[in-house]
């Protein structure tokens, strides 16, 4: 007869001591693709509603740094899984007690559950984990983010999210400078909104301009206050795009960076041409799910040619406005520029040093290359999460957890009524 309170038991036990299991395991949150490690100073910042509802925010945020080729293996282990579930509860009835009307009832509610979360992780700009322990002469910044002036954010759900909203996402995430880089458009970032205003106001990013340019089967970020670009010489043939890196310094001012995914599904073997071209730098590590695919040994190679050809190397947000979680950071070291008022043109000046310009820092995440198979990716994401997880969350998981279990408990014990 005591066989309902064990196994109602099982589930929280189970989940206590995977997630101790995962402490005992546990890796950095943060680390640099380049030298591996980062400085301990580094380090997470939780808000206060973050760690309430760590259960909610840690699994939305291990979600959405998925590549697309994950998000799409989230989908299909999130079937397999939910078809175990049901046929493990089938077999547990007596036989002849199936109904379909019931399973179906239970599909559309999952299904309904599922599009509320992944909806409500879109949509909601909420607090975010943030970056914090940086050194005082360094500048934390964001190269490649854009606003409502962008197409692809101006025909979606996100068509408020102009260059203000970009400033208020990148604040949350604990961002000094932030490089508003709109599709072929240098309009997303006004006269007004530039400089001193925001240099009086710490706390609040700093916006730099920049321009995203469709070119011959890629995308070219320049970053500064270029002229404006005419993509179409750009983007009919090799030579056009290769025209487009040599003039972004003479003609533009302005530094270049490939981006991704471009880059690595069109270029890949001639990486060593678009450098010698002019190529200022590579993005290669990019938060947008389809521009997240680029495994560690590619991503090894890439910096191995820009340390070579003295490049610089960047993460980027990628921002369109969507979800609220921050993958990636950039630390400049540029002593005296925020006192100067000119950080935009101090970060600028700093990599034409190159390579050693620039210091990347992202977060731990379940990588495309990871050794977990796809159909197991739900699986994936909770475990890299949880190892991932200083204790603070740690504890608010087990808190869930156990605070789930003792209402489940006091649920099973109330009296049914008129039950005898």
């Amino acid at each position: 007869m005591r066989a309902g309170p064990v196994r109602s038991g099982a589930i929280p036990i189970g989940l206590t001591l995977a997630l101790l299991g995962a402490r005992l395991l546990a890796v950095p949150a943060l680390s640099d693709p380049v030298s591996g490690s980062v400085s301990p100073s580094l380090h997470l910042v939780a808000p206060w509603i973050y760690l309430l509802l760590a259960p909610l925010f840690t699994l939305w945020d291990g979600a959405s740094m998925l590549s697309m080729s994950r998000l799409q293996g989230l989908l299909i282990g999130l079937i397999v899984l939910y078809l175990l579930w049901r046929a493990v509860q089938i077999a547990r009835r007596s036989r002849g007690s199936f109904s379909p009307i019931r399973e179906v009832g239970l599909l559309l509610l999952s299904l309904v559950l599922l599009a509320a979360f992944l909806l409500a992780g879109a949509l909601w700009h909420r607090p975010m984990l943030s970056l914090a322990g940086a050194d005082p002469g360094e500048v934390v910044v964001d190269f490649h983010s854009h606003t409502n002036i962008s197409h692809d954010v101006r025909n979606t759900w996100m068509r408020g999210y102009d260059a203000e909203a970009n400033r208020r996402w990148h604040r949350r995430a604990g961002f000094d400078a932030v490089f508003i880089t709109d599709h072929n458009t240098i309009e997303g970032l006004k006269s007004s909104e530039r400089g001193a205003g925001a240099e009086s106001q710490p706390k609040h990013p700093v916006l730099c301009p920049g321009i995203e340019v469709s070119a011959w089967r890629s995308h070219i970020v320049l970053l500064g206050d270029t002229l404006p670009v005419n993509q179409g010489r750009y983007n009919s043939s090799l030579p056009a795009l290769l025209t487009l890196l040599h003039e972004s310094d003479s003609v533009y001012g302005a530094p270049s960076v490939a981006s991704l995914p471009e880059y690595r599904r069109n270029h890949w073997t001639r990486l060593d041409t678009l450098v010698a071209a002019g190529l200022d730098g590579f993005e290669i590590v990019n938060a947008s799910p389809k521009a997240n695919e680029l495994t560690r040994a590619q991503r090894d190679s890439v910096i191995a040619l820009a340390r070579a050809a003295n490049r610089f190397v960047v993460g980027v947000s990628d921002s369109h406005g969507w979800g609220a979680t921050s993958m990636v950071w950039n630390l400049v070291r540029v002593l005296g520029a925020k006192r100067e008022g000119d950080t935009c043109s101090a970060l600028l000046r700093r990599l034409k040093d190159g390579f050693p310009a620039v210091r990347i820092v992202e977060r731990r995440r379940l990588r495309p290359d990871a050794w977990w198979p796809m159909w197991l990716t739900p699986i994936g994401v909770v475990w890299e999460t949880w190892r991932s997880m200083g204790w603070a969350l740690t504890g608010a998981w087990l808190a869930w957890i156990w605070g789930w279990a003792l209402w489940r408990r006091s649920r099973s014990r109330k009296p049914v009524r008129g039950a005898g």
